[in-house]
């Protein structure tokens, strides 16, 4: 089973109505791959925009040590490298395929063409695009100002929409300090303290949030304590 981590953004493909899927389809170029498989690297070139078309890419970062962070998990109908494509700008990010994993490929060429012919697909990109940034800019605030238990509920709140089984993360410990930024140690006792809160209950490779609605209100709370001027 796949693990997304697409922190309830907007899917591409969602935004889309048949006609325009199916334009799409015409210009891609398919490929599988077994999982663990990078498909880009931090500098590469941006040469063609991506769509998942099954299973899971992790995108995320190296520090100079070599110590990823995952910044997070795009499932079905995201698409990935809107932004290179359209700047010029090199990859800044890495990407792992998670799971047997088919992906669609449309060149640069193809997929400026595809928006004059279709004035709605830049459309649909925009708002897709809008709400990766805005997700970016609300975690970045959290990072900086929530003390590690906190940022690490949003995390995980954040992970519940994409969760395959309502209330249940099937992430391991090791791969949430990972997207958190922190060390296993660090994230193993901010968990122990949700937990002791009633908020989440440790289970072996999984994290079971009973009540997402609790969650929420703990960490509207954790902002007002800690975001007021």
């Amino acid at each position: 089973m796949t693990v997304f981590m697409d922190h309830g953004s907007v899917k591409f493909l969602d935004l889309l109505g048949p006609e325009l899927q199916k334009a799409i389809e015409d210009c891609e170029v398919r490929r599988s791959f077994e999982s663990g498989r990078t498909i880009f690297s931090t500098g590469d070139e941006v040469e063609h925009l991506i769509i998942v078309r099954s299973g899971g890419v992790r995108m995320g970062r190296l520090s100079p040590g070599g110590r990823e962070t995952i910044l997070a998990v795009l499932g079905e109908g995201h698409f990935i490298g809107i932004m290179g494509l359209l700047t010029g700008r090199k990859r800044t990010q890495i990407a792992v395929t998670v799971g047997e994993t088919t992906l669609a490929y449309i060149s640069k060429a193809d997929f400026l063409a595809l928006m004059q012919r279709h004035p709605e697909i830049a459309a649909a990109a925009l708002p897709a695009t809008l709400s990766r940034l805005d997700i970016a800019l609300n975690m970045l605030d959290d990072l900086r100002l929530l003390p590690l238990p906190a940022y690490t509920a949003v995390v995980l709140q954040n992970m519940l929409a994409a969760a395959p089984e309502p209330g249940v993360l099937q992430w391991s410990q090791s791969d949430l300090a990972l997207a958190v930024g922190a060390s296993r140690v660090s994230v193993g006792k901010a968990l122990k303290k949700l937990e002791a809160k009633g908020l989440i209950a440790l289970k072996y490779g999984a994290i079971v949030i009973p009540d997402a609605q609790a969650l929420s209100d703990w960490i509207d709370e954790a902002r007002a304590d800690h975001l007021a001027p």
